[in-house]
């Protein structure tokens, strides 16, 4: 028996995994194997029950044929024989067809219970769940056929879905922190500016200040004036991003190196450093939004630029469908405070800095997860800070072996 419950749980399972037309297939030779088994035994025993009763009535046993049909008829019988025997006569003749309909039906009936309402059970639980803003209900049936692969499909919608729920709650939530940080900074300039304005128009008619006092005021409510711009700048810096629509394309490697290349030597005119960038990317052609990769490396070269002693290493590499770019430099590396709030909006090491709000890495953290990827930041074991910026890419290898040779930029001295 352990072994007949063992080849009938194989068979159950390798049913479950077999495709749609497969299944089917399979069921409907086991149902006919089952409706030729029966109409043989059917047959037979109708055959045995009328050999019964023409025993009891042989003299009286009439055989009629009308084509292929043949049948008996007993005169003498009574009418429960004559009813058993034309039951028999009949289910002799129609029992293949009887059962081929039962068949069928218990076929369709099995086939829809075990292949087809199991998955459309799952994923309409899953979308009453989506429907009722539960994202975290997953979508599981594990069969190998089409129904499978419909929710496995469903489970990766869900699965997006939920990042993107979870990319919209984080990005409410930078907003609101971006909100609070504009109305806390805002509140010393427009503090300053109302203090002086105060100044003036109580000491001004009084004849108390003199010109030399009166310009430095103006000049500094100019540039209390200068840094409020800066922030309505950066709020509109903020929101363009936030809006940034990937637009990717296909691009050769050289092609995005080329960029690169032009961003640093861009760069390096201002900046007496040495820029080297190096890449082993095999030549091949990627999936990617090339105008906000330049804006990542621009971001994070600017950064490395301004905390740099002398030199400057740009490294690009490619993991499976992975782009990441390391800026690494040779300064005095982050703070722990800055590897802790270092991407944040508004964060700046230097205290009270007026030029610098400290949402270049904010900007390429925010770029780099709307492209699928990421930003990190740690120091170097021997010195500086290394910033990786990871993007999610498609990949279209074409076999080759070229390389892209080292690139260096030496700043003007």
């Amino acid at each position: 028996m352990d072994w007949i419950e063992e080849k009938i749980e194989q068979l159950r399972i390798s049913l479950k995994e077999k495709s749609l037309v497969k299944a089917l297939v399979c069921y409907l030779c086991i149902g006919m194997a089952g409706v030729l088994t029966l109409c043989w035994i059917t047959r037979n025993l109708c055959q045995a029950w009328v050999e019964v009763i023409s025993r009891r009535y042989q003299e009286s046993m009439i055989l009629h044929s009308a084509g292929a049909v043949k049948w008996y008829v007993c005169e003498s019988a009574g009418g429960r024989e004559e009813l058993l025997l034309n039951l028999a006569n009949f289910l002799e003749q129609y029992c293949l067809y009887l059962y081929s309909l039962l068949c069928f039906c218990l076929v369709g009936t099995l086939f829809l219970e075990k292949k087809i309402k199991p998955a459309i059970n799952a994923v309409a639980q899953g979308i009453k769940y989506i429907n009722l803003g539960d994202y975290g209900h997953e979508v599981a049936w594990s069969s190998q056929d089409e129904m499978g692969l419909l929710c496995r499909e469903m489970e990766q919608m869900r699965k997006a879905l939920l990042k993107g729920k979870r990319n919209q709650w984080r990005q409410q939530e930078e907003q609101r922190k971006i909100n609070a940080a504009f109305a806390h900074d805002i509140r010393t300039p427009l503090t300053v500016i109302r203090g002086y304005t105060e100044f003036l128009q109580k000491y001004i008619p009084q004849g108390k200040v003199s010109e030399e006092m009166l310009l430095d005021k103006l000049a500094a409510i100019h540039e209390q004036e200068e840094r409020l711009l800066r922030f309505s700048a950066t709020m509109s810096t903020i929101q363009k991003i936030e809006k940034w629509e990937i637009s990717g394309n296909w691009h050769r490697v050289s092609e995005l190196i080329g960029q690169m290349e032009s961003v640093i030597e861009g760069i390096s005119q201002n900046a007496e450093k040495v820029i080297t960038l190096h890449t082993q990317v095999v030549e091949q052609k990627l999936l990617v939004d090339k105008n906000l990769l330049i804006e990542v490396f621009e971001n994070l070269l600017s950064n490395a630029v301004r905390y740099a002693c002398k030199h400057i290493c740009v490294q690009v590499v490619l993991h499976g469908t992975e782009l990441t770019v390391f800026v690494r430099d040779d300064g005095p590396g982050f703070s722990d405070r800055a590897l802790r709030s270092g991407m944040d909006t508004y964060f700046s090491e230097e205290e009270n800095s007026g030029d610098h709000f400290g949402i270049g890495l904010s900007i390429s953290r925010m770029l780099c997860e709307n492209h699928g990827g990421s930003l990190t930041l740690q120091n170097s074991v021997e010195q500086g800070a290394i910033c990786a910026a990871v993007l999610a890419v498609g990949t279209e290898g074409e076999g080759g072996n070229n390389r892209r040779e080292d690139f260096c930029f030496v700043g003007n001295s």
